[in-house]
């Protein structure tokens, strides 16, 4: 096993390596890399298999192959188009995903998907999703959906929220949805709190309570209540 007292100018993997930790400017990964400990770069890509122990800080990374984080991730920009897990808390301004993520608690400025996106909280200051998505929290102010398989979230709240399909199989359940001005489609949903509420004809709605709603032809509401 590596290790460096020092901060290394750029490492590059392309066998099978492992470091006891890791501080460098540029780190690429196109072999095997496992870190007992912490990463800490300015620049990083995995396009292999990656695997850390500790945090992973960096300024961007771009992650094209399998990368696993048993601690904390924290980074400006974060592109996902292959696969990663992160068991502590991602912070990123920007985080992209074509891929496939497993996270745990997510804090972003934007939040961008067109891959599946499994996490327990995300909270953003804007969020899109034009993949599938499975998490029990989600909040943000702008709350756009144009989901291609079945999604699931317990709990969906923002300023401004927006749900419908990009393709045939897209559809959302969830338990709860609140925002100043909602529009669903292709969801089914237990309640739904807002200022204005707009349902698609393929929305299903066990409880609605809003100052304004508006529910097309052929969607099914349980109960509606008209809020001051």
């Amino acid at each position: 096993m590596q290790s460096h007292t020092g901060r290394d100018e750029r490492i590059r993997v392309s066998g099978v390596t492992a470091f006891d930790e890791i501080d460098a400017e540029q780190l690429d990964v196109s072999g095997v890399l496992t870190v007992e400990r912490g990463v800490r770069v300015d620049i990083a890509s995995f396009s292999g298999a990656v695997t850390a122990h500790g945090d992973l800080r960096c300024e961007s990374v771009e992650v094209s192959g399998a990368t696993e984080i048993s601690g904390d991730a924290t980074a400006n920009h974060i592109a996902v188009s292959g696969s990663l897990s992160v068991d502590g808390v991602t912070r990123a301004d920007e985080f992209e995903c074509s891929g496939s993520v497993h996270l745990e608690d997510v804090k972003a400025n934007q939040f961008e998907a067109t891959g599946a996106v499994t996490l327990t909280t995300l909270d953003a200051d804007a969020i899109r999703i034009q993949g599938a998505i499975e998490a029990e929290q989600v909040e943000a102010n702008e709350i756009g959906f144009d989901l291609v398989s079945d999604s699931v979230i317990s709990h969906l709240v923002g300023e401004s929220v927006v749900v419908t399909r990009h393709r045939p199989n897209g559809f959302l359940r969830a338990e709860f949805i609140e925002g100043d001005d909602v529009a669903l489609d292709y969801v089914d949903v237990g309640t739904v709190v807002g200022d204005q509420v707009s349902l698609g004809s393929n929305a299903s709605v066990e409880v609605v309570r809003a100052e304004e709603i508006d529910v097309a032809d052929g969607a099914t509401v349980g109960s509606m209540e008209r809020i001051e």
